[in-house]
Formats: structure tokens, C-alpha cells, sequence
């Protein structure tokens, strides 16, 4: 009776056994497992992944950037931000885009400079030819046999030269003043007259050597303020365009600054010329000033020689 018993049993667990082997293991919730698709049917994919047809969603790190994918895949490039625009400020666009006073002042210092410019060529042309001009009529008047003589070929051939106007001058005096012989009161008033003609001529004459000296001494003395006041007005505009923009972009600074260093170039480039041009002309005025004031002491010598001899 125990040995079927323990048979029966043996056979029993063999059966359970064997049933729990073929069988596969519940999940732990409790589920039963999903069936497997059958042959031929297609593939369900699981909630939450990519179909096959469609690129995987790049992974974003903790920086911000996408991550490379394990396969070597390079990720598609982040989209380009717009260049910001090159700023091209050359010396014609700074004086097309600049204020109405600092177009202003830019075209009175270029008209300065041109006019400074010019009077120098002018000036230099005259002066050329002056002092060799001035040494053929010295030979002339020296060469002459009287005061009379030499004022005539000075007349004649160097109408021009200012020691011939001076020399004229001093001609027409003895011609209305010398008839017969004069006493010596009479003389010293003569030479005295003749004096002071020549000093006339002689002041007229420097008057004419320094035309345009005014010129050069107004540019170079107010150039460099003129063109102070395109820079200050200049930076000026600088500061109300940060103000209005809110920002300190180099766009919106940069183009009042470059037209305000603009000016100030500009001004040092009509005032150091004009200075320059100024003390040149001047020396040489002073030079040919001293030249007259000895042919004048050399005329009133050769003159009272004359009158002696009469």
C-alpha cells in the first residue's frame, strides 16, 4: 500500500515538473507575457521607438549641444547665425554720411587749403625771378652817369621791379623840385623830399610784396580750432546715437568718431602748411625790405654826390 503511494506521488511531481519546464515564467507584475508574432506577420515596434523609416532624435547633452551618435554618425550642423554686416568707412563715405556742420567745416578747411595752395605757387613765382630781376637793375642804375640816366633805363626795362619804382619816385622829385643851383638849405630840403618819395614808393611796394601773407596767417592760426569743432561736434553725435540705440555697437560709434578724427586731420592739414608758407614769405620780405632800405640810402649818397658836383 506505501509502495503505490509513493509511486503515485513520484508520478505526480514528475508531471508538475515537466509542465513548469515546457511552460515560460510570468513577468513579476503579473502579466502574462505578449505572444510571439506569427510567421510572415510584420513587426510591431514598441511604444516609444523610432520607426525604421525615420532618422533617431539627436541626444542633447548637458551643455546644450547634440551628442555624436555611437555609430559615428555626425549630427546635422546647428543653424548658422547671420553675419553681422563689415563696415566700410573710407575718407569719401565719412564726408557723404557726415552731419550738415561737419560737411560744413570739412569744405571750408579743403577751400582754405586749396586757396593756401594756390597763393603759394603764386607767391613763389613771383619771388623766383625777383632778386635776379632786382640785381640786373643795381648793375644798371650803378652803371648810369646820373640819377636822371638810370631812372630812365629802369623806366625802360624793369617797370616792375619795386627799387625802380623807388628810383622814379625819386626822379619826379628832382624834376619838380632841382632848377638851377641850390643853396644848402635848399639842398638838405631837397634830399628830405626825395627821402621821404622813396619811402613812399617803398611802403607801397612792401605792401604789395605781402599781399596775401594775411591769408596765410589766418589759416594757420584758426585751422586747427575749425577743425576742432568738427571733432567735438563729431563726438558729439557719437554719444546721442548710444544714447538712442541703447547699445555700444561699433556700428553706431564708429562712424561719428572716424568723421570727428576726420576734422581734426583735415584742420592740421590746412594750418601747418599756412605756418609753414607764413614764416617763408615772411623771411624773404624781410630780406628784400632790407635791399631797399639800402638802395635808398645808396640813392640819397649818389644824389647828394650829384648835387655837390652841380
Amino acid at each position: 500500500m506505501i509502495a503505490r503511494v509513493s509511486v503515485v506521488a513520484a508520478l505526480a511531481i514528475g508531471m508538475m515538473v515537466s509542465t513548469a519546464i515546457a511552460q515560460p515564467a510570468a513577468p513579476a507584475g503579473g502579466k502574462p507575457p505578449a505572444a510571439a508574432p506569427a510567421a510572415g506577420a510584420p513587426a510591431t515596434p514598441a511604444p516609444g521607438t523610432p520607426d525604421a523609416g525615420e532618422p533617431a532624435p539627436p541626444q542633447i547633452g548637458p551643455d546644450g549641444l547634440p551628442i555624436a551618435p555611437a555609430d559615428g554618425a555626425t549630427p546635422p550642423p546647428p543653424p548658422a547665425t547671420p553675419a553681422e554686416p563689415e563696415i566700410q568707412i573710407t575718407p569719401v563715405t565719412m564726408i557723404m554720411n557726415a552731419t550738415v556742420v561737419v560737411q560744413v567745416v570739412l569744405a571750408w578747411l579743403f577751400g582754405a587749403s586749396v586757396l593756401t595752395w594756390a597763393l603759394l605757387f603764386s607767391k613763389l613765382t613771383y619771388f623766383s625771378g625777383l632778386n635776379s630781376k632786382t640785381d640786373a637793375f643795381l648793375k644798371a642804375f650803378r652803371g648810369a652817369n646820373s640819377i636822371e640816366d638810370a631812372a630812365r633805363v629802369g623806366q625802360r626795362s624793369y617797370r616792375d621791379n619795386p627799387l625802380s619804382q623807388m628810383l622814379q619816385a625819386a626822379a619826379d622829385e628832382i624834376k619838380l623840385s632841382a632848377s638851377g643851383k641850390l643853396s644848402g638849405d635848399q639842398r638838405e630840403h631837397l634830399l628830405g623830399r626825395i627821402a621821404q618819395r622813396m619811402a613812399i614808393a617803398q611802403n607801397e611796394q612792401q605792401e604789395e610784396l605781402g599781399t596775401g601773407m594775411g591769408i596765410f596767417a589766418t589759416v594757420g592760426s584758426i585751422s586747427a580750432f575749425v577743425g576742432l569743432f568738427g571733432t567735438v561736434y563729431g563726438i558729439m553725435n557719437s554719444f546721442i546715437g548710444i544714447a538712442q540705440k541703447q547699445t555700444t555697437n561699433l556700428a553706431v560709434v564708429a562712424p561719428g568718431i572716424a568723421e570727428a578724427l576726420f576734422a581734426t586731420g583735415t584742420g592740421l592739414f590746412a594750418a601747418v602748411p599756412a605756418v609753414v608758407f607764413y614764416n617763408i614769405f615772411a623771411r624773404r620780405i624781410g630780406s628784400y625790405s632790407t635791399r631797399m632800405d639800402n638802395f635808398a640810402s645808396e640813392v640819397l649818397v649818389r644824389l647828394g654826390r650829384q648835387l655837390d658836383g652841380a
